[in-house]
């Protein structure tokens, strides 16, 4: 069955690679690939690298209180009559709901207002969990990317987890002669970067002087060992996943933590901080080390001192990993646009 979908998305990673808006152009290619046809509305320019239409918002509004609410008036302005399923990343809480409409979560507003670091972050974030509930609350399907979603937003219907093209991360090539570590993130957010940086110069440095910490992120870092990457493309990061020792993860809250699969994918031993997202697919000392702050040292140590204990949490994510091909994600979608399209007809 042909289906015609609308999907609307804030982001693409075309301006905003971020972990929502890499999902969203993951999953229209995926779709498109199975002989879908989808339609992107986005505030973004189209990717390169997209094989779907794309429809693009203009973002006019200088107030930056105003713009938040930009992206919600235009969809709400969406053309439903012209799709199959219209599909929402986000933001559809002006939107009429419908038995076509589809809404995926990835985490709540709840879990990112707990772990933010001011008092206005928390305001926020308590503001749009308000919402995700307005939206939750409108005839359609919605959809969370893992458990711990579902446990901030019990409605959801269905668990969908986010997925990884396991066509381009694969393992290749060789590790670097000496330790590396590779880290992805800001330095004061809950991806708690300032955290490895130190464990790693006070730790890791002190047994291993030759180790490196490369740090992929918008805050530059500089220090003995740190090697500061800035923002990379997504084929200078697959080369980092598979040079890396180590692919740590250290933060304090994860939707679902898409990049801990990037790093299984391609070979690479993970390290991660005990979190939502990780304990949705990381099992301790199997396929990656679950650590704590005060443990973080001890946990990179033991994983940099054990060529085994490395192959062995390499060999195990390698077969974590095959879970979450995003082609297995669309098929899921896929499911219930047709059950959907079905229905109605």
């Amino acid at each position: 069955m042909h289906i015609r979908i609308g999907f609307f998305s804030k982001e693409l990673p075309s301006n905003a690679c971020n972990g929502v808006s890499v999902q969203v152009h993951r999953l229209a290619n995926a779709l498109c690939r199975r002989g879908h046809t989808v339609v992107c509305h986005s505030f973004s320019p189209k990717p390169e690298s997209a094989l779907y239409e794309h429809r693009h918002f203009d973002t006019s509004a200088r107030n930056r209180v105003i713009r938040k609410f930009v992206p919600a008036l235009h969809f709400r302005r969406a053309r439903a009559e012209d799709f199959d399923c219209i599909h929402f990343h986000g933001d559809d809480f002006l939107c009429t709901g419908t038995s076509r409409r589809f809404r995926t979560f990835y985490g709540s507003a709840l879990d990112e207002a707990r772990h933010a670091r001011s008092i206005s972050r928390v305001l926020y974030q308590g503001f749009f969990y308000l919402m995700e509930w307005v939206s939750l609350l409108k005839k359609g399907t919605a959809i969370g990317i893992s458990r711990a979603t579902t446990r901030c937003l019990p409605l959801i219907d269905h668990i969908i987890p986010c997925g990884v093209p396991l066509d381009s991360y694969s393992p290749a090539g060789l590790k670097t002669p000496h330790p590396r570590i590779l880290f992805i993130g800001d330095l004061d957010s809950r991806k708690r970067g300032r955290l490895l940086v130190k464990t790693f110069g006070r730790i890791v440095r002190a047994h291993y002087p030759s180790a490196e910490l490369a740090i992929v992120g918008p805050q530059h870092v500089s220090g003995d060992g740190i090697v500061y990457l800035g923002q990379i493309s997504e084929g200078k990061l697959i080369e980092e996943y598979r040079k890396a020792w180590i692919y740590c993860m250290i933060s304090s809250y994860e939707g679902f933590g898409v990049p801990a699969l990037e790093a299984m994918a391609c070979g690479t031993a993970l390290v991660a901080a005990r979190n939502a997202g990780t304990e949705e697919f990381v099992v301790h000392t199997h396929n990656g080390m679950l650590c704590s702050p005060h443990t973080l040292g001890d946990a990179l140590l033991q994983t940099l001192g054990s060529a085994e204990t490395r192959s062995n949490l390499i060999a195990h994510g390698l077969r974590t990993v095959k879970q979450f091909d995003i082609d297995r994600c669309a098929r899921e979608y896929e499911a219930l646009y047709c059950a959907s399209v079905n229905h109605i007809q």
